[in-house]
């Protein structure tokens, strides 16, 4: 299976923390610079930075621009995204940061952030040395590089920011960057001991747990043990900070999660692979494992590391490629349309699930029943496999029945048909968001199961901006679904350019019937006389022989631009509602 650096994301960070989607909530963000570890009210939030390419062709990545032509390049972005990966969703399965909160109640925010920070980066490492072995040249790399671009100490001006960055220097090099004073050599020493010591008393608690047979789950208790020990370390470091006065930054290692500001960094220039060569020694040899060492020495040279850089990066291009393919091509047919710019939603694969776990039923119940019968034959032509009757399946699921006789043969299924969704994220719907995304998924959810030519139908979205969430060409993958839960509100309400984009995208399929099911509250807006267009636009598509379906969100206004509609105020109306909406245009049909 070919994964992209997404995919990859999901599958490791699972492998991990042993946590589902709904759980821990994994974002691949372009406009994030560098990692950010947090938590919604649902769970543990790991966003990722996602390479940048930029118009030179170099990419972007934590601040430093890679070049994709030179292979080495290419390995060090792959190895410090997996160690960015593997270091996020470590601290999600073994770290307790709520733990240290009363302790940190009457101490600076910052400090007290920072030395959370590193005694569960102590923590982090404890299983990286005992159990997770195999991403060990990973975060050696991301070290050796943070610390071949990190500021020598002595250009560092904050006296407390310059400790810091001894610390992290010291912990993840065993040197401290640039000229120190003998009092901060003293001070940075006196702190990366204590580190060490916290990570060799949880290396103790791992391995007597992996040999317990509890490798695979880690009960709080088993390192609450320890809890103690941290905070009194944490007792123990704090007032060495404080002796050197204050910072508003929290520094951390470029591929770690970040706190704002992080400015021991400089430059944007890849460090060499001989400056990397000279000084990852140094960063393998404070991450000698404790179990399986040999396999370490082994896997130095990583001979499978130049096809898995090769297939990742392939598939990121190919993925490229495939979308700057599909947004030129909707660039192309929009004409004279009045839309700022034509893009993807964000992904967020955990919001998509969380809709789907509260609104599936009456959907997953009835449909998921559908596909576990067998065929069956009998003398009414009715049966319980083969192609669905569009019709009966929606009625049946609007109604909740447990009918499963919504099958017809596929001898008597003659008419084909193609669906267009359009969902307003316009700013005017932004009350409603939870609705009008469920009503998105749902109408998804929907079309997935009564079209078996998947090609058949797309779904779109828009404001003052026209976002494609499901291309005719594309199959409806988990990334796709992420691109509903990630559908977000914002800017005006450019219903009549919606409309005659995604009409011209129906128009090419070759279906006997085309159908535009457009979801807004009916209030365009951005433009003078946007009522009177959205009219015009509405009749030169039923006049082109398109059907059109409004559904209004809380709104009676699409009564006045689309003959066949319905309102409704949440997803759990739609079904019903649509399903007679859905009947009045198959009569006309």
């Amino acid at each position: 299976m070919r994964l992209d650096l997404l995919e990859y994301a999901w599958l490791t960070s699972f492998q991990i923390t042993k946590k589902n989607h709904d759980e821990v909530k994994i974002l691949l963000r372009d406009d994030v610079k560098f990692p950010v570890l947090g938590k919604d009210k649902r769970g543990h939030v790991i966003c990722l930075a996602k390479p940048k390419r930029r118009d030179d062709g170099l990419v972007s990545y934590l601040g430093l621009l890679f070049d994709l032509d030179n292979e080495i390049h290419k390995r060090f972005l792959w190895q410090t995204f997996k160690a960015s990966v593997f270091h996020l969703s470590m601290h999600v399965a073994a770290s307790n940061f709520e733990a240290y909160a009363e302790w940190s109640r009457d101490k600076n925010i910052d400090s007290a952030t920072y030395i959370a920070g590193m005694i569960e980066d102590a923590t982090v490492r404890a299983y990286l040395k005992t159990l997770w072995t195999p991403f060990i040249n990973d975060v050696a790399l991301a070290n050796t590089l943070s610390y071949l671009k990190m500021k020598p100490v002595h250009l560092i001006s904050n006296p407390t920011l310059c400790l810091m960055t001894s610390v992290i220097s010291h912990f993840s090099m065993g040197t401290i960057k640039g000229q120190a004073s003998g009092k901060l050599k003293t001070d940075a020493n006196e702190i990366v001991s204590s580190l060490n010591n916290i990570e060799g008393v949880m290396q103790k608690e791992i391995l007597k747990m992996a040999k317990t047979e509890q490798k695979e789950d880690f009960p709080q208790s088993s390192w609450d043990l320890s809890l103690n020990y941290k905070i009194a370390l944490a007792d123990s470091m704090y007032p060495i900070l404080q002796g050197y006065g204050k910072t508003s930054e929290v520094p951390s290692l470029l591929y770690a999660e970040h706190h704002e500001d992080n400015s021991i960094f400089y430059g944007k220039e890849v460090p060499s692979e001989k400056e990397v060569k000279n000084n990852l020694d140094s960063a393998l040899n404070l991450l000698k494992a404790t179990i399986n060492e040999d396999e370490i020495q082994n896997n130095l040279i990583e001979k499978s590391l130049d096809s898995e850089v090769t297939q990742i990066f392939s598939a990121w291009e190919a993925k490229e490629a495939g979308q700057k393919k599909i947004l030129e091509s909707y660039r192309l047919l929009a004409g004279d349309t009045r839309f700022r710019s034509f893009e993807f939603p964000r992904e967020d694969f955990s919001e998509y699930l969380h809709g789907k776990n509260i609104l599936s039923s009456p959907i997953r119940r009835v449909l998921e029943k559908l596909r576990l019968y067998k065929n069956q034959t009998g003398e009414d032509f009715k049966h319980e496999a083969g192609l669905l009757d569009m019709q009966e399946a929606i009625q049946v699921i609007a109604s909740k029945s447990q009918r499963t006789d919504v099958f017809v043969r596929d001898e008597l299924q003659t008419r084909e048909d193609a669906w267009a969704i359009i969902i307003d994220t316009s700013h005017s719907l932004e009350f409603f968001t939870g609705e009008v995304r469920g009503i998105a998924l749902c109408l998804s959810e929907v079309a997935k199961d009564l079209f078996s030519n998947q090609n058949a139908w797309s779904e779109f979205a828009f404001g003052d901006k026209f976002y494609i969430i499901k291309d005719f060409s594309e199959n409806y993958t988990n990334r796709i679904r992420a691109r509903i839960g990630g559908l977000e509100h914002g800017g005006m309400s450019y219903i009549p350019d919606a409309l005659l984009l995604a009409a011209e995208a129906l128009k090419r399929r070759t279906e006997e019937i085309r159908l535009l099911v457009v979801v807004s509250d009916f209030f365009p807006s951005g433009y003078i006389d946007a009522e009177d267009t959205l009219l015009r636009c509405v009749k030169k598509i039923e006049k082109s022989g398109m059907g059109v379906i409004g559904i209004g969100v809380k709104s009676r206004a699409v009564r006045n631009y689309f003959r066949i509609n319905c309102i409704v105020s949440n997803p759990y109306e739609l079904m019903k509602k649509f399903v007679q909406a859905f009947f009045e245009f198959s009569s006309t049909a």
